[in-house]
Parts: C-alpha cells; sequence; structure tokens
C-alpha cells in the first residue's frame, strides 16, 4: 500500500539549472524600467499580478475563463467590472479574495516579510476568505458520494486529503493531518537553508511549490497558496509573479506529476518559461504610452533568403499583427470624425527595423495603420523583419513600426507550426501599444 512520501530537502532536489536565458529577459526588463515612469512599472506589474489572480482560481475549476476575460480584468479596460458581475457573485468574490492574497503576498515581498507557517496560514485564510465550503468524496460501501463540508480558513486540515488519480485510479497520499504541522514546519526550514538561498529564484519558487503541493496542509485551496508561494521568490527577483493561465493547466500538471516521479526538471523549464513570459508582458504593458491626453485632445478638438518556413511564419505572424491591430481599434470609441483602420500595403517606405534584423520578402508587404480627423491624416507601417543573427538574445522575427512604438519580438517556436497562445496575448499588447502611439500623433497634427 502507497503512503505519504516526504518531500526532498532541497539539496536533493536534482536540478542544474541554466539561468542564462532568465538572465538576458531580466536584464532586459531592469534596462526598460530605468526609461519609464514609476507609474508605468507598478501599472505593468498590477496587471501582471492580477492576471496570475484571475486564473489562479480557473486553474482548480472554480470558474472558467478565457485570455480576453483575464485581460479585461487584469488591464481593468472599460467594462471590466461588469464582465465580473457577469461571471456571478461567486466568481467575483473567488477573484478578489486572489487579487488580495497577491496584493499581500507582494506587500510581504516589499517589506521584506519572512515566510513562516503562520504568515503561509494567512495566505491561505486571505485566498480563501469568501469561500465556504469545499468537496470531499466519501465512500457509502460500494459507492461514493460528494458532500460538502465547511472549508476552515487558515488552519491545517483534520481529515486526510489524498485524492484518486483518475487516469491511473491510484491513491496520491499527502502528508496526514497528525503530520501536516512537523512537516510545515521542516518545509519553512527548507527555505531558510543556505543551499535554497544560493539557488535561481526560478528554482526556488519550484521547488518551495512543489514541497509545499507534497504536504497539501489545507483542506482545500492549496493550488492557489503554492502559486501565490512560489511567487514570492519569483516578485524578489526578476520582479514578476508566476502567471499561470488556464489553458496552460494540462502541460502545468504534467510538470507536477514527472516531479512525482522524481524528475523535476520539466516543473523547473515550464516555471522559467512562465517568467520569460510574463517579463515579456511586463516589458509590453510598461511601454505602453498614456493615451489619455491624446484621445482628450482629439475630443476637444472635433467632440530575401528566407526558407519557406520562415516565410510563412513570419507571414503569419503579420496577418496576426493585422487581426490585433483591428480588433484594437474596433474596441476604441472614437469620435463620430475620427476615422482609424489598418489593412495591408504594399507600399515604401517601410520603417526601420532594430539592428540584426533584415527585410524579408513578403507577399503581404506591411501593415499600414490610418487615422484620419478633419483633413488630418497620420498613417504608420509595420513590417515583419528576420533576424539575422539567431541565437538566444536574438528572436527570430520582429513587429517593426515606424512611430517609435516600441517593437515586438518574437521566437520562431512561439508562431511555427502555429501561432501559441501566449504569442496572442503579447500580440494584443503590441496592438495596444501601436494604436496608442498613433493616436498621439493625431493629437500632435492637430496641434
Amino acid at each position: 500500500m502507497m503512503t505519504y512520501e516526504p518531500f526532498p530537502d532541497f539539496q536533493d532536489f536534482p536540478v542544474a539549472f541554466d539561468s542564462t536565458v532568465v538572465q538576458g529577459c531580466a536584464e532586459r526588463l531592469k534596462r526598460v524600467r530605468e526609461t519609464v515612469t514609476v507609474e508605468a512599472q507598478d501599472r505593468a506589474l498590477r496587471v501582471a499580478t492580477r492576471q496570475a489572480a484571475v486564473d489562479t482560481g480557473a486553474i482548480e475549476g472554480l470558474y472558467t475563463t478565457d485570455r480576453g476575460f483575464t485581460r479585461t480584468i487584469a488591464t481593468q479596460s472599460e467594462f471590466w467590472e461588469r464582465a465580473l458581475d457577469a461571471r456571478g457573485e461567486q466568481v467575483r468574490r473567488s477573484i478578489e479574495d486572489a487579487l488580495a492574497a497577491y496584493d499581500y503576498v507582494l506587500d510581504a515581498v516589499t517589506r521584506s516579510v519572512p515566510i513562516t507557517a503562520k504568515w503561509i496560514r494567512e495566505v491561505h485564510a486571505r485566498i480563501t476568505a469568501h469561500q465556504e465550503t469545499y468537496t470531499v468524496v466519501v465512500q457509502h460501501g460500494d459507492r461514493e458520494s460528494a458532500e460538502e463540508r465547511p472549508l476552515p480558513h487558515g488552519e491545517y486540515k483534520v481529515l486526510p486529503n489524498n485524492p484518486v488519480n483518475v487516469s491511473t485510479g491510484r491513491l496520491h497520499h499527502y502528508a496526514s493531518p497528525v503530520d501536516t504541522p512537523a512537516e510545515m514546519s521542516r518545509f519553512v526550514d527548507q527555505l531558510t537553508s543556505p543551499e535554497f538561498l544560493a539557488a535561481h529564484p526560478v528554482v526556488q519558487a519550484a521547488y518551495a511549490h512543489y514541497a509545499y503541493v507534497c504536504v497539501h496542509p489545507f483542506a482545500d485551496g492549496n493550488g492557489r497558496v503554492a502559486r501565490a508561494l512560489a511567487s514570492v521568490f519569483l516578485y524578489r527577483d526578476p520582479g514578476v509573479p508566476l502567471v499561470v493561465f488556464a489553458d496552460q493547466r494540462d502541460i502545468y500538471l504534467d510538470t507536477l506529476e514527472a516531479a512525482d516521479a522524481g524528475n523535476p526538471v520539466p516543473l523547473v523549464s515550464f516555471f522559467r518559461d512562465r517568467v520569460v513570459d510574463t517579463i515579456a508582458l511586463v516589458i509590453q504593458s510598461m511601454q505602453i504610452p498614456d493615451e489619455s491626453s491624446a484621445v482628450s485632445a482629439i475630443n476637444q478638438a472635433w467632440g530575401d533568403g528566407l526558407d519557406e518556413g520562415a516565410r510563412l511564419a513570419a507571414e503569419r505572424l503579420l496577418e496576426a499583427g493585422l487581426d490585433c491591430l483591428k480588433g484594437e481599434v474596433a474596441s476604441r470609441q472614437l469620435p463620430s470624425r475620427v476615422s482609424m483602420y489598418a489593412q495591408f500595403s504594399a507600399a515604401s517606405p517601410y520603417p526601420c527595423l532594430p539592428d540584426g534584423y533584415t527585410y524579408p520578402d513578403l507577399r503581404s508587404g506591411a501593415v499600414v495603420l490610418i487615422s484620419r480627423v478633419s483633413g488630418q491624416s497620420v498613417s504608420l507601417r509595420c513590417v515583419c523583419g528576420l533576424g539575422t543573427c539567431l541565437d538566444l538574445r536574438h528572436p527570430a522575427f520582429v513587429l517593426s513600426a515606424d512611430d517609435g512604438s516600441p517593437p515586438l519580438y518574437v521566437r520562431r517556436e512561439e508562431i511555427d507550426p502555429s501561432l501559441e497562445s501566449q504569442l496572442e496575448e503579447k500580440l494584443k499588447i503590441w496592438a495596444k501599444s501601436v494604436v496608442a502611439h498613433n493616436l498621439v500623433a493625431l493629437a500632435a497634427s492637430i496641434e
């Protein structure tokens, strides 16, 4: 009969981690932060934090979500509260609890509050504040039934919470209620061990998450607490939370199962990729200009050598960029005398590309975004550039516009053979930035 296997001490967590990619992204994040306002930095971090909070409950099946809903709530765009209300009071409360818990975690990191068992219990109490019950499966002879039981907030479990693996039918054992306090004490000790403190933050986050879920100290809410806890180490460095979207749930659970089988490398790699993607989203968010004054001004005035695979990937990226620009334009409520549209154009000149990139010969040429108001017209061109130095520091493609908006760098694996959902999210943020720059330019032309 299988029993609980205590989580490994950190020195027995076998991972050789190459920090090159994460370090490069972190350095770029630092450079960009030095060029934007504190308000822009805070806003971008807030968006990432809200993304983490919105989807953490969806991963556990408390509600369903999609990238559009998450983006609406995370960016607090127009009608975001209405979108939240449409999901019902229970969903609203679950998301608000998660937001409060992540704020608590970020505040603790900012104030260098140490992680203790009591602090973890407080995280649980906050992230489950409005969850009154949890579901347990009870055996009645030859049959099973689901029962709702009151959920204690911030208190360790008093009954076993060992789930059955649906695919294998085997019982998975977590720490028993009797062993939980001692295991949590050992867990906290591991987080202050010299070996752990010397490790890279990504490895720290992955280990803390995994060791914690091995114990599963609470009756329910352990996954949500684990992701908030992992964010502690990533908030410290490079300065972003752990963002796992609901549509990444399956691969996320697969990496946890691999760690259970003694191979934590996929879990650490998954965390690394989430950090890289989140840094990219934060950078994109920080570089979106403040368009409020531009919109206000408008309202006030007028109420070559490409292989075929790479070529197809570049075409796909440019088409996706056009679709996102069209979607962003359609979402704006501009004055009736202002027109804005995006379309393909073969006309030149094309915008300058960043160093290390060249123009590929694409059928679609470039994307042009045009804004007009009472005789004044502002246009910009966006092209897809191909990297001439394809290594970790130079992603394969770049979307670059001639208006000064930040370029979007894209790795080939993000788009070939198909667009990853994470890239779709970055494209939408890029489109938002391009449209905002165009509005600012239009306002300047009016003046």
